[in-house]
């Protein structure tokens, strides 16, 4: 996956997400700007996180169907 691929799975997968959750992924990514956009946060990650911050979307989205399936 490029770059731009992982931006967009991303962004993708927070647009599924609540606003808690984008809260957590600002305090790791935009300590400084809690206020600014989701979508420019993502836009202005370094490419060396982008692996390890689609891993975390991905487990957020995940963990949401194990609580909904009574499986956490």
């Amino acid at each position: 996956m490029t770059p731009k691929q992982k931006r967009a799975e991303i962004k993708r997968i927070l647009s599924k997400l609540d606003e808690h959750n984008h809260l957590i992924f600002k305090r790791m990514y935009s300590h400084t700007d809690l206020e600014r956009d989701i979508n420019l946060v993502v836009d202005s990650m370094p490419a060396r996180q982008l692996d390890w911050a689609l891993q975390q979307c991905k487990n957020s989205y995940h963990q949401i169907f194990k609580i909904l399936a009574g499986r956490a």
